[in-house]
């Protein structure tokens, strides 16, 4: 059985969008649709196994406004049964105390709706913040991506974290055969 894989994503200033489509190109076959989430409901995740979302930290440690209104129709889903893995654009210098503060508050949403966490956090190593809602010990609860700051590790980054995804998948998808 192969895993339903979709990747939603929101992007005001396009670096997000970016982001998602370097995103699309590495996982190849193992995504089914990349959508962006205005264009998405909270109940039509339900179909999926993983949902992989990309969020940028809005204003001063806000949701996208998109992400937002998602968000606020997120109460009431019972996601039991589906895995997430987000990544999050953010940026450290301007923001240093509410880096990925997004990435965070969507991740904590996703958890108390009962998703499946712990897929593809990352080391908070080569960042530099003060404070952040996404940080859980020493690592965030997802790929961290500062295009403002750091847009030259961006692809690396996206590199590792998708061949850590890729075979999580593989490993999920062998389970059930």
């Amino acid at each position: 059985m192969n895993m339903r894989v979709i990747l939603v994503y929101g992007s005001v200033t396009t670096k997000t969008e970016m982001v998602a489509k370097l995103i699309e190109e590495q996982l190849g076959d193992h995504l089914e649709k990349s959508v962006e989430v205005s264009e998405i409901e909270p109940a039509d995740l339900k179909e999926y196994d993983l949902v992989i979302a990309g969020i940028p930290t809005w204003d001063v440690g806000e949701l996208e406004y998109s992400w937002q209104d998602f968000y606020d129709n997120m109460d009431g889903q019972d996601y039991s049964g589906l895995h997430i893995a987000i990544f999050g654009l953010g940026d450290q210098d301007a923001y240093a105390d509410t880096y990925q503060d997004a990435m965070g508050i969507l991740y904590d949403k996703f958890i108390e709706c009962g998703a499946g966490g712990q897929i593809g956090f990352t080391s908070v190593d080569g960042h530099d913040h003060d404070e952040s809602k996404a940080q859980q010990g020493d690592q965030f609860c997802g790929l961290a991506i500062d295009e403002d700051n750091q847009s030259n590790l961006t692809e690396e980054r996206v590199n590792d974290w998708c061949e850590e995804l890729i075979q999580w998948i593989q490993s999920k998808t062998e389970a059930s055969v």
